[in-house]
């Protein structure tokens, strides 16, 4: 599979070196710059002394990565196919060669406290099959450690990957901070492997029990079935440096590779492989047809081509000025949404307090007199929290099925446009120019998500000193008040928040749908009127040039033909 990509790179590399200043070169050296940089990345995520890196030294097959009994790794390390090399990437931007047995001075709390060497990423190499195809494996800091950064480092990497292994503990599983982090995966929808590890650590029953009870609560925050693998990663990290990995050990974690190598060339590398080799046809098309209009304009009079250059640009004007009408129509339907959208929240700030204020009165009544402040405190962030994670799976799938009928018109009138100026040149230059699909991956909506909960001290406790001096009824009731208009503040605040995260996704998606579909209708056109420009100058040369001209037209025709045909591999 590696060799496919390079392959395509080379392809591309070519049509870029033989297509000149034509602009199918120019897409194609991007896309051979797209492959020959390309990076999958899967993070390795879970909380602290979860067996991380053991886990990642176990799917390389040897110790690379430092382990102990404290928590360690403390600094994002990436580990890449290659020959061996270690690398430290600092704050300020210079890098600097390490050994391996020097990386946990850099990485783990007790080598680089509070990262006090300013690291910003350990880089390794290494002959590690499971990463030659270009993945690099990134183990990050654990989430819920002792240090806030480490926290901010995992989530931050996770937010990166083309995929995740989040590792669990067979003896604490999913804790709260694992249940914030499904939340991120589900919004994200990136491919993730779950992985139970220190297996060893339970009975068969007990770790039956264990996987179900994992299993059930992640299908129901993702909304689809996963297969969570459990693992010893400490034993399998043993058995594979001696040579001897027990089956009843290993099976499980054997499983868990082969998911991963399945991954890897089916998901990732041959869907960049798909995506190149659906370029390299279009790129091939497009080469094929400009010359097809090349060589009909050259047989026609200077002043014929002149005039049929000039309807096809007030063809094109026509077009170009109709995508900003249907831009103007995009732009209105989505501020439409979005006043949907703040009608509901508005409608939920006004009603949803409501069915929360018989629980505060409860509280109001029988809690002790020292803890009431805290108890209605606790009661506010736990209403806000679960009131708006309901309303935001409900918000989202309604913006989501909006936004997608949204951007369907609006590609689909940019794919009429599109049409229609391809059309007006098969007529005036008299060359059959069949129609273009424009491509789904051009309109495709990002994933929308709001995680806009973040409830902080919302009452204010009385004063110890002040609730000596009120009667217990009097001070009950005020707490009451407080906390529910504090309930009520929070509920506003929130949807206030909710409205303005939407918007600000919805704004970006149309402005990257936009651009997309300007691409799509420009390239089409600037590819019409660049052709007939090649044949004005081509009948201003000399006969000497002409026929060099036309000696790398018949090359480009071949080339074209060639990457054409690549449509085959792609069924």
């Amino acid at each position: 599979m590696p060799s496919e990509l390079e392959d395509l790179k080379a392809r591309a590399e070519e049509l870029a070196r033989s297509a000149g200043g034509r602009p199918e070169a120019l897409r194609a050296r991007r896309l051979a710059e797209r492959l020959g940089a390309g990076r999958f990345v899967i993070a390795v995520v879970g909380e602290f002394k979860r067996g991380k890196s053991t886990l990642v030294n176990a799917l390389l097959g040897e110790a690379v990565l430092p382990i102990g009994v404290l928590p360690l790794t403390a600094i994002a390390t990436e580990l890449t196919f290659g020959e061996p090399a270690a690398g430290v990437e600092f704050l300020d931007g210079h890098e600097e060669s390490i050994r391996r047995d020097e990386i946990a001075t850099y990485v783990t709390e007790e080598g680089n406290p509070n990262n006090v060497r300013g690291v910003a990423r350990v880089k390794v190499r290494g002959p590690w099959s499971l990463l030659e195809p270009g993945v690099v494996l990134v183990d990050t800091p654990g989430l819920a450690s002792l240090y806030q950064h480490n926290t901010e480092a995992g989530r931050a990497a996770l937010l990166d990957a083309d995929g995740a292994i989040v590792v669990l503990s067979a003896d604490a599983p999913l804790s709260e901070q694992e249940h914030d982090l499904l939340e991120i995966l589900r919004d994200r929808r990136a491919r993730t492997f779950f992985v139970i590890n220190k297996a060893d650590h339970l009975g068969p029953d007990d770790l039956v029990t264990v996987r179900e009870f994992v299993g059930k609560t992640i299908t129901d925050v993702l909304g689809s079935f996963v297969n969570v693998f459990a693992v010893d990663a400490r034993s399998a990290l043993a058995g594979i440096s001696s040579g001897g990995l027990d089956r009843s050990v290993g099976i499980e974690f054997f499983d868990l590779k082969t998911e991963l190598l399945r991954f890897i060339s089916d998901d990732l590398v041959a869907a960049r492989a798909m995506s190149a080799r659906n370029e390299l046809v279009r790129l091939g098309n497009a080469l094929s047809e400009a010359i097809s209009i090349e060589q009909a304009a050259r047989q026609m009079a200077a002043n014929d081509l002149a005039r049929l250059v000039q309807r096809f640009g007030n063809e094109a004007a026509q077009q170009r000025q109709g995508f900003e009408d249907d831009r103007t129509l995009l732009a209105r339907d989505v501020a439409a949404i979005l006043d949907e959208v703040g009608g509901r929240l508005s409608q939920f700030a006004r009603e949803g307090p409501k069915q929360y204020r018989p629980a505060l009165a409860g509280i109001a009544t029988s809690a002790p007199r020292s803890l009431l402040s805290d108890d209605l405190r606790q009661a506010v962030e736990a209403a806000v929290e679960r009131a708006f994670e309901d309303l935001r799976r409900t918000e989202l799938a309604k913006v989501e099925h909006g936004w997608n009928e949204l951007a369907a018109r609006f590609r689909g009138r940019v794919q009429d446009r599109v049409d229609a100026a391809r059309q007006a040149a098969a007529s005036l230059f008299d060359v059959p120019l069949p129609r273009l699909e424009i491509p789904q991956l051009a309109a495709r909506p990002e994933r929308f998500s709001f995680l806009f909960v973040h409830v902080g001290s919302t009452t204010e406790p009385l004063s110890r000193a002040a609730s000596r001096l009120v009667p217990s009824r009097w001070a009950r009731r005020r707490a009451l008040a407080h906390a529910e208009a504090e309930l009520v503040a929070e509920f506003d605040k929130h949807a206030g928040r909710a409205r303005w995260d939407l918007a600000q996704r919805l704004e970006g998606a149309r402005f990257e749908l936009e651009k997309a579909m300007r691409v799509e209708l420009d390239e089409s056109i600037e590819a019409i009127i660049e052709a007939a420009d090649r044949a004005r100058r081509w009948q201003a040369r000399t006969q000497s040039e002409r026929e060099r001209d036309d000696q790398q037209a018949r090359q480009l025709e071949r080339l074209g033909a060639e990457l054409g045909a690549l449509a085959d591999t792609t069924r």
